[in-house]
């Protein structure tokens, strides 16, 4: 009587779940994902426009210095709602395409109530991606319309 071996069957069963995890993403680590994220404030700079190099040879921008302490919020919910959407943006395929033009961003401070501060980088050009989460979001599009609802600023709808 033959056995066989169990272990080619391991090394497949291995091999398979290695493959099929291979694409998969962790969840971000950023406490404002967390569900239990307590917000206690939310400072918005903006719109910032990235560095243009000019005749001199340097660049001109607008930075996150440049711009006055913003427009913030502590309303808990509206918080805990833009949170929530930038957590829940998704992540953009691996074969996303977009445009080169060039516009501002938005700089989105969350401070927590242990103090702990999340900062967001949110482009409103190109693929709209958001970052400071972890592996940048895709399609900032909710995340104005949150930003919006909650009375702050945000880009209008083109």
């Amino acid at each position: 009587m033959r056995r066989l071996s169990a272990v080619p069957g391991v090394v497949l069963v291995v091999l398979s779940a290695v493959a099929c995890g291979a694409d998969a993403r962790p969840a971000s680590a950023s406490p404002l994902c967390s569900g239990s994220y307590e917000p206690r404030e939310l400072v918005e700079s903006g719109p910032l426009y990235p560095p243009l190099p000019t005749a001199t040879g340097t660049t001109a921008g607008t930075t996150a210095a440049d711009v006055p302490a913003g427009s913030r919020t502590t309303d808990v919910a509206a918080i805990r709602k833009i949170a929530d959407v930038a957590c829940g943006l998704p992540e953009p395929p691996s074969d996303v395409a977009c445009t080169a033009d060039m516009g501002p961003s938005f700089e989105l401070v969350f401070v927590d109530a242990q103090g702990r501060t999340t900062t967001l980088t949110a482009h409103d050009y190109g693929c709209r991606f958001v970052e400071g989460l972890g592996t940048p979001r895709f399609d900032g599009t909710p995340l104005w319309d949150a930003l919006a609802a909650a009375g702050l600023p945000a880009p209008r709808r083109r």
